[in-house]
């Protein structure tokens, strides 16, 4: 009985920490108007996000996410970097980050991605 309840706990850990970390890019500065489809911060594909000023984030993980940033649609190229927008790697008792990041200040980009890591360096 013990050895299936050990058991089930450590299952359902593991479960919670492969759970994934959502966005949603938004219209506005503060993450109220217009936030579109939410999507897994681990998917590292391209989001054609043009004229967006914030991502909100919710379901926070355990992992480090950064995100890169390109002048054209279609990831082409690196034109700036936030590294560590999320920092999600303290034994799962604290996850540095906003739930709201503000894009205004940032370079402009027509469309982004987010990777597990630090950034590379730019290249366009």
């Amino acid at each position: 009985m013990k050895t299936t309840i050990i058991l089930g706990a450590i299952a359902a850990f593991f479960g919670v920490a492969q759970a994934t970390t959502y966005a949603q890019f938004c219209n506005d500065d503060s993450c109220n108007d217009g936030c579109g489809e939410s999507v897994s911060v681990d998917n590292p594909g391209c989001l054609n996000e043009n004229g967006r000023r914030s991502i909100k984030f919710h379901d926070l993980n355990f992992a480090q996410v950064s995100l890169v940033f390109s002048p054209t649609p279609n990831c082409p190229c690196q034109n700036y970097c936030q590294n560590e927008i999320l920092d999600c790697q303290q034994g799962g008792l604290a996850c540095t980050g906003p739930s709201c990041f503000n894009l205004s200040n940032l370079p402009g980009a027509q469309s982004f991605r987010f990777i597990g890591g630090d950034c590379d360096s730019n290249n366009c």
